[in-house]
């Protein structure tokens, strides 16, 4: 997939009738323009925050007004919208319910940021041979790795409509154990663990040739962090705290690309 069919593929940008009509200086501006969002990202996060916690909503407004700016002129309405509301209604809303707005948009910044690194930076997949998977006909396993019990649960929780079979760890020694036996269509790992962490998990399970795709938990979207996932062999992510939403969304694309999608 080229960088423009990628970019299509985001759901929070608001491209389908633009991009394919951009030339090519155009569209290498519009993607300068998304590269600037990510890079300033991190930077927008702290301020925020800094603002927020020093109940200084004057500078707070003031940064939520440039983010909004942003997010419109790179198409991401629906989170230009978000801004908007919280912007007009700031002066009738309660700290503690601008804290819980803040905490909810940065995650959804952060998945866009994550996206657009991935449609920008990452390589052309190549195709995978195919392995055996699952326990029952058509039944697809995720084993997820987290020493947050609690996380774990959330991830269940989200998922059990689904008619996934959801297979839980806390370390990734036992996830390797679990290997021995088993070949999941996904894997789910946290990056902070304490013994081993995602990254290092996440090559152990490619030494061993697993070829399910690996969906990496974390709360950064810095282009640094995002890129030693990549190079650990990350194929997507869900920035925490999670939504049901964005666990299924992420999961069901996720097990599309899976080798044993195609058995």
């Amino acid at each position: 997939m080229t960088v423009r069919e990628r970019l299509l593929d985001i759901s929070e940008l608001n491209i389908g009738g633009i991009l394919i009509q951009m030339r090519d200086v155009q569209f290498n501006e519009y993607v300068e323009s998304l590269n600037s969002f990510v890079e300033n990202l991190p930077a927008r996060e702290k301020e925020l925050k800094e603002y927020l916690a020093a109940k200084d909503y004057l500078s707070f407004s003031k940064h939520l007004v440039a983010i909004k700016d942003t997010l419109t002129d790179i198409h991401a309405d629906e989170l230009a919208e978000e801004c908007l509301k919280q912007i007009n209604n700031l002066n009738n809303t309660k700290h503690e319910k601008i804290e819980a707005f803040l905490t909810y948009f940065l995650s959804l910044a952060a998945m866009l940021s994550i996206d657009i690194q991935m449609a920008v930076y990452k390589e052309d997949e190549e195709s995978v041979s195919q392995v055996v998977s699952g326990d029952e006909p058509g039944q697809k396993n995720i084993l997820a790795v987290d020493d947050n019990a609690f996380f774990l649960d959330t991830l269940k929780q989200a998922l059990k409509d689904t008619g996934y079979k959801l297979i839980c760890v806390t370390s990734g020694l036992e996830a390797l154990k679990y290997l021995q036996k088993r070949e999941p269509d996904l894997f789910i790992l946290d990056i902070e663990m304490p013994e081993m962490n995602g990254y290092e998990l996440a090559r152990k399970i490619k030494e061993l040739g697993k070829k399910a795709p690996i969906i990496f938990l974390t709360g950064n979207a810095t282009p640094q962090d995002v890129t030693k996932a990549l190079q650990a062999g990350a194929a997507d992510f869900i920035v925490k705290p999670v939504t049901p939403k964005y666990v299924i969304e992420r999961v069901n694309r996720g097990l599309r690309s899976s080798p044993s999608a195609e058995c």
